[in-house]
């Protein structure tokens, strides 16, 4: 399913890298969470990005998978790509198949104020949040979208997915210092943009400002954004109305980060860090239980915790939750 913006590349506006460029991290080896986290590998406050595959959950430490971009691996078989944009926030889960080959990735440079991928074996070039070719011999090819890329905490990890497992890189001393910079930055509020990534960006729709954060949700036939700030002043949730079925979107208390899923519960409130719907489901630290407090798989819509600037040039004229829909463009 592809419902995001197509149109020709503007070689112009484009930052290239080749193949001189570094590779991408290959995944070899998959740890137990659980695991990595009693030898104290890992902190209880590290953000991860975390992704699913058959009920498998591959969690990655966002700071690492903000510097390397992409990484790619196999489970039980199947390949992945993911990929991450410190500048937009954004992440996508691909297969890396094209015409039933296993291609390679890396970074190929940026456009829209977003990472672009690189393919080895074309040398094409990728959207990484729609995974269409944009420029090369492969334009008109598109990658497989396999999963959402969430936003989690180790303990809500742990708590939904307690055989996750985690996808280490060991990064060098100095890659590392990066790492965490590269961090700082993408997580403040206004952080300062070069002249030269300016220059990447199409035409942007000015109904929000560029660095709005906010999540944004889309199905076949509907593309919105729930602004952060606007779930804040409702309480830290919201239930909204997506092609015919109830929508929850909310902040969750304890690590700040939004999210989707559907229901069919008409209210939902906030009692300290547990959601309580009144259909008898509750959720807590993103794991949903029903009254008799087994477990529920919500069904999440496709959603991207992004700044504004990037869901609107993926989704030209998508509706802004509480404003009248754009007709423009």
């Amino acid at each position: 399913m592809n419902n995001f913006k197509t149109e020709s590349f503007d070689l112009n506006r484009a930052f290239l890298l080749d193949s001189s460029h570094p590779p991408s991290s290959i995944v070899t080896k998959l740890h137990p969470l659980n695991k990595i986290m009693a030898e104290g590998q890992i902190h209880e406050d590290i953000p991860l990005l975390v992704m699913e595959l058959d009920n498998q959950a591959i969690a990655f430490i966002t700071p690492q998978l903000a510097y390397q971009h992409i990484v790619q691996g196999v489970l039980n078989g199947q390949a992945w790509l993911v990929s991450f944009c410190s500048i937009c926030n954004g992440g996508a889960v691909f297969s890396p198949l094209v015409d039933d080959e296993v291609y390679s990735f890396q970074e190929g440079g940026f456009y829209d104020a977003m990472v672009l991928l690189y393919d080895v074996q074309s040398g094409s070039y990728w959207d990484h949040l729609t995974g269409n070719c944009l420029y090369g011999s492969l334009v008109g090819k598109e990658l497989k979208r396999l999963s959402n890329l969430l936003h989690m905490s180790l303990r809500q990890v742990l708590a939904a997915y307690p055989d996750a497992l985690l996808a280490l890189s060991a990064l060098p001393e100095q890659q590392q210092t990066e790492a965490e910079e590269d961090e700082a930055w993408r997580k403040a509020s206004e952080p300062e943009w070069s002249k030269g990534l300016v220059k990447t960006l199409g035409v942007e729709d000015n109904r929000l400002p560029r660095l709005n954060m906010g999540l944004g949700v889309w199905t076949e036939t509907t593309r919105r954004y729930y602004p952060v700030a606007q779930l804040y002043a409702m309480n830290n949730v919201l239930i909204d109305m997506v092609d015919g079925q109830r929508l929850i979107t909310y902040i969750d208390p304890l690590s700040g980060t939004p999210g989707a899923f559907f229901t069919d519960a008409s209210q939902a409130e906030w009692q300290h860090n547990i959601l309580q719907l009144n259909n008898g489901d509750s959720m807590r630290d993103m794991v949903i239980f029903d009254a008799n407090m087994m477990l529920k798989r919500p069904q999440r819509p496709f959603q991207l915790f992004v700044r504004w600037y990037s869901f609107a040039l993926k989704f030209p004229n998508c509706e802004i939750y509480g404003q009248p829909v754009n007709t423009q463009g």
